[in-house]
């Protein structure tokens, strides 16, 4: 994993190895021992550095609920920030929800981001979204968890935050 240390101590503590082991199980309804930290954070309290962009900091905040499996907080407020980057968490949370068309929707809306570049290069094959959320519809019909799939994702996720984090206080 990347070294966060960018960010504050209470949301290090929320962005440990052992937490993305867990993102994306459809099984857990969120991580309830994160959620009182998680819900007394606002952007302004994501990092050490003052923050210079609240429209990344926000998506930052709705990564981080993401990443504790709170779709519904992270789709509250994703859905308010009119950027790629918000659209992209808005996109991710509907594919992790299983709504893989709105996910394709939302896709469209990011248009092409530097982050597909990164996971590009980190992905055998290549990587698209259209392709992800393909696959991440496979595994689910399947029932099975799909640990290359699961890898992906967790790759996907620091490569956006670490996007809208060096943005957020940049």
């Amino acid at each position: 994993m990347p070294n966060f240390s960018f960010l504050s101590d209470s949301v290090s503590a929320l962005v440990s190895d052992d937490v993305f082991e867990n993102y994306g199980n459809n099984e857990d309804q969120g991580n309830v021992s994160a959620l009182q930290s998680l819900g007394s954070l606002s952007p302004e309290d994501l990092f050490h550095s003052k923050v210079t962009d609240a429209s990344m900091a926000a998506c930052c905040l709705s990564g981080l609920w993401l990443l504790h499996n709170f779709l519904d907080r992270s789709h509250s407020i994703s859905q308010d920030i009119n950027s790629p980057e918000g659209s992209y968490w808005h996109g991710i949370m509907h594919r992790m929800e299983g709504d893989f068309g709105n996910s394709k929707y939302w896709g469209r809306q990011v248009g092409h981001h530097p982050v597909f570049e990164t996971l590009n290069q980190q992905t055998p094959g290549g990587w698209s979204y259209n392709g992800f959320v393909d696959a991440c519809e496979n595994a689910a019909a399947s029932g099975t968890p799909d640990p290359e799939v699961h890898k992906i994702a967790v790759a996907e996720w620091v490569a956006l935050f670490e996007y809208c984090t060096n943005r957020a206080v940049g």
